[in-house]
């Protein structure tokens, strides 16, 4: 295994790294289907995706991880160092993962004194851990690293107050077998960079992926035969049509319990306790046009589309952007 430091790096050199192998992430979300699966995967290494942005849920991750990993020097007696290191795995440098930390009895330690690695997982109050996933990042950092045994730390912070709720350790060892299907996994999702092809969609994950990378239809389209999968047109028109009737019955209902509460917040039956909330206070076009007539000053500069349109079409027509996704609809044909 071979170990950079990424504090020593830039941070884009680190995103250029991961993008040029398989990285833990990338393994754990392929296996389980998670955020886009193996078609997503492959689509943002090909750049038909944009990069993920920095979330909340990653600024808390990386605010909470020092102060975690302190946690855990306390409660297991192991120093965490090499934090955030870039792994290399000897064999296959293409395999690749960023370890939260590597567990050892020193403080001061080299590579050989090392007996794990930690991973970091913080959550929200009541959200749901996806554990298997996680377990999966693990593994693949394990055969990367050559470690015989992980840690995952899981933390739940309430965001409101960004305050410790709970921490809970849990150990992953190292498993050969689930490893092998793992690098199988990654041996396809190279083959895919190599030939610059996507994979199936195999999640409904996949789905957001799916419409950004075909957002812009071709200036030249053409007719495509899915007589292939012709089974999957006709069980996807075929739940649409249960989707429709389901969800007429669910508005059939929720109009009958709404108006059996009436103003009221709150309706109670054997087994249930019904709420119906407050109306959200927002600002209409309305009451900002009144605010507008009060205040001016709080008025700015926007583009007025209809005198755009009058007087230079061409270039509002070329400042136009495809948003959103292309629709997709269904007509049965007798052939």
């Amino acid at each position: 295994m071979s170990v950079l430091d990424r504090s020593t790096e830039e941070d884009t050199e680190w995103k250029a790294w991961r993008r040029k192998g398989i990285t833990a992430t990338d393994i754990a979300d392929a296996a389980n289907g998670t955020y886009g699966g193996a078609y997503a995967v492959v689509a943002r290494k090909l750049d038909l995706l944009e990069p993920d942005a920095e979330n909340d849920q990653m600024r808390r991750g990386h605010r909470w991880q020092p102060v975690i990993a302190d946690a855990v020097n306390v409660l297991t007696g192991q120093f965490v160092v090499g934090e955030e290191s870039w792994c290399e795995h000897p064999d296959h440098p293409e395999h690749r993962a960023t370890v939260d930390g590597f567990l050892a009895p020193v403080d001061e330690a080299s590579i050989d004194d090392v007996s794990g690695v930690l991973e970091v997982k913080t959550r929200g109050v009541g959200t749901r851990p996806n554990r298997d996933r996680w377990t999966d990042q693990v593994q693949w950092q394990l055969w990367v690293t050559g470690q015989p045994r992980g840690v995952i730390a899981e933390a739940v912070i309430d965001d409101d107050t960004d305050t410790l709720r709970s921490l809970h350790l849990s150990e992953v060892v190292a498993d050969p077998d689930r490893q092998a299907t793992l690098v199988i996994l990654a041996g396809q999702l190279l083959i895919h960079l190599d030939q610059g092809t996507l994979p199936e969609p195999d999640t409904a994950s996949a789905l957001d992926a799916v419409k950004a990378v075909h957002a812009k239809p071709d200036p030249d389209p053409e007719s495509v035969d899915l007589s292939d999968i012709a089974d999957d047109v006709a069980r996807f028109a075929a739940i649409k049509e249960a989707v429709k009737a389901v969800t007429d019955e669910r508005d059939e209902l929720e109009a009958r319990i709404r108006d059996r509460v009436g103003d009221n917040t709150v309706g109670t039956c054997p087994g249930f306790t019904v709420s119906v909330s407050r109306p959200t206070m927002v600002l209409t076009a309305d009451a900002e046009a009144e605010l507008l007539d009060l205040h001016p000053e709080l008025g700015r500069t926007v583009l007025d589309r209809a005198k755009a349109k009058d007087m230079h079409p061409d270039d509002l027509a070329a400042a136009r952007r495809p948003v959103g996704a292309r629709r997709l609809t269904l007509k049965e044909t007798t052939r």
